[in-house]
């Protein structure tokens, strides 16, 4: 089953959006995370880094990185 990506546009200074079916892909790497991880990931390239102890999102260049949700087709 192939899912289809929907890319939103967001404002990294007003935060990082989060939820269920929303995911980060670093363009730099091509890792997809998702937005709500049970532990702790980085993308291999570590551009994109999600602290679940701490609760935080952290990004080294906002240029590399696309929000998409998976809708299942």
């Amino acid at each position: 089953m192939n899912n289809e990506r929907t890319y939103h546009s967001f404002n990294p200074k007003k935060g990082y959006p989060v939820g269920k079916s929303l995911y980060y892909e670093c363009t730099k790497c091509g890792d997809v995370i998702p937005s709500l991880p049970k532990d702790s990931v980085s993308c291999t390239c570590r551009n994109i880094h999600i602290d679940v102890d701490y609760g935080r999102m952290a990004v080294k260049d906002d240029n590399f990185v696309k929000l998409f949700s998976e809708n299942p087709n």
